[in-house]
């Protein structure tokens, strides 16, 4: 869309009026002649609010591996993503995310065909002199680390939604945040502060074997209503940051995103719950010589997650989740990267006198969670190739925890661009270990993938 200014001309006649009423005092006296001045509009035309549209079609296909479907569909789709902004004024515009999926299978729906729309991100933006403000749904990922994150407290992930790119599953919320810089954006610290009307929700990989039988299982809690007090989260965060390292000091109170599972007796089912929860975290990075350093830490206190409440021993304690890593090149063409990670449960259950269902769903949430030990390190390694020129990727991602028995996952995937704006991704999900810990019991859900993805 274009804008035409039609030029105005404007002739004006300035005059003396002293002048011309005064009467001639000699044969010399002229009357003065009227000056004509033109105003000539600016050539430049006024900026016009823009409309850009951009986006990606793609399709992923996976394919069981283990269990009892062996080279059975897991997972078929076919997605498309809208991505519009619009710019309002120099400083100022309007962006929106639209997800289309169609699905032959998926987790949810293993033996349907099924669709969905999702509206990932709308929101209005202001960015001026060491102001940066949003409002609207939008998607606020924080932590440094790669795949895990302690401090990544306002958003969510769809497990079920299975892509090769983890980032597809993130979930967002209707919310504002408003990042101020100080001297005008010059300054080094920056101070963010973000409200969130409703809180996303996980929807995790549960398995099979987790969910005791003959009960009615709720995997996930019903939607929350905007702005109420049990549903509201808020947090800031404080950032140093120099050309060489960067640090931040985070505080949170809101809703876990991942849900809890209790017995119900009077319903005799299972539900979910999303506890109340507080946390304080901290992350940060510093380069030295080739060698990049990352660190990430949160305290996550649910509020009911100590001795005092009833259900102290069926969910989650507080919890201290850190991790510390390194990323470097290895010569020209490969990238390393490793990290360690480790969560520490402040109060640990005993064994209490519960019913032997609400033990068995304890039991679960504890396998679904991963705190089936008061300590439980863990690592993750990622190693990239790429050379330049090439049309080829490839990269292997590990993961594992190693308390009271390992488990882990292997992921190794090779990338082809065969022309501009295209590429495909094939590789593979294997799961191990140890059936009792939360990745060795996702065995029966190892797969091979494939993903064509356009982009427009």
């Amino acid at each position: 869309m274009t804008r035409h200014w039609f030029p105005i001309l404007a002739c004006l006649l300035f005059q003396d009026p002293a002048a011309l009423a005064a009467p001639p005092k000699n044969k010399g006296y002229r009357r003065p002649v009227p000056v004509v001045r033109t105003v000539v509009p600016d050539p430049t035309p006024a900026p016009t609010p823009a409309l850009e549209w951009r986006g990606r079609l793609y399709t992923d296909q996976y394919w069981f591996t283990a269990g009892s479907r062996p080279g059975e569909f897991e997972h078929s789709s076919i997605s498309a993503w809208l991505d519009v902004s619009s710019e309002v004024t120099s400083k100022s515009g309007f962006r929106g995310v639209v997800q289309l999926d169609a699905f032959y299978r998926d987790i949810n729906h293993p033996d349907s065909s099924s669709a969905r729309l999702r509206v990932r991100e709308a929101y209005y933006s202001y960015l001026g002199d060491g102001i940066e403000f949003r409002i609207g749904q939008q998607i606020i990922p924080w932590g440094r680390s790669d795949g895990v994150n302690p401090t990544d407290y306002f958003t969510a992930k769809d497990m079920t939604l299975l892509n090769p790119d983890d980032e597809v599953r993130r979930l967002g919320a209707p919310g504002f945040s408003l990042n101020y810089t100080p001297d005008g954006g010059a300054s080094p610290f920056t101070v963010q502060f973000v409200f969130q009307a409703a809180y996303p929700q996980m929807r995790m990989l549960i398995p099979d074997q987790s969910i005791p039988p003959g009960i009615v299982f709720e995997k996930t809690a019903p939607a929350p209503d905007w702005f109420r007090s049990d549903s509201m989260e808020a947090g800031v965060k404080l950032s140093y940051q120099q050309s060489s390292f960067d640090l931040s000091f985070s505080a949170f109170r809101g809703r876990s995103a991942y849900a809890q599972y209790l017995f119900d007796l009077p319903t005799a089912s299972i539900r979910a719950v999303h506890p109340g929860e507080t946390a304080v975290g901290a992350d940060g990075s510093f380069t030295w010589d080739a060698q990049v350093f990352r660190f990430e830490t949160a305290l996550r206190m649910p509020d009911n997650g100590t001795r005092d409440d009833p259900n102290f021993g069926l969910v989650q304690p507080w919890h201290w989740d850190s991790t510390i890593g390194v990323e470097r090149p290895l010569g020209d063409d490969f990238r390393i990267q490793a990290q360690f990670l480790y969560r520490w449960h402040l109060f640990y259950p005993n064994t209490m006198a519960f019913l032997p269902v609400q033990v068995a769903v304890g039991n679960a949430n504890a396998l679904i969670l991963n705190y089936q030990d008061q300590g439980n390190p863990g690592g993750t390694l990622r190693l990239a190739w790429q050379r330049d020129g090439s049309n080829l990727t490839a990269d292997v991602f590990m993961v594992g925890y190693f308390a009271s028995g390992e488990s882990y996952l292997i992921r190794p995937q090779v990338g082809y661009t065969p022309f501009t704006n295209m590429k495909w991704v094939a590789g593979a999900d294997l799961y191990g270990g140890n059936p009792d810990r939360p990745l060795g019991a996702l065995r029966s859900r190892s797969h091979l993938f494939f993903e064509a993805k356009y982009v427009f």
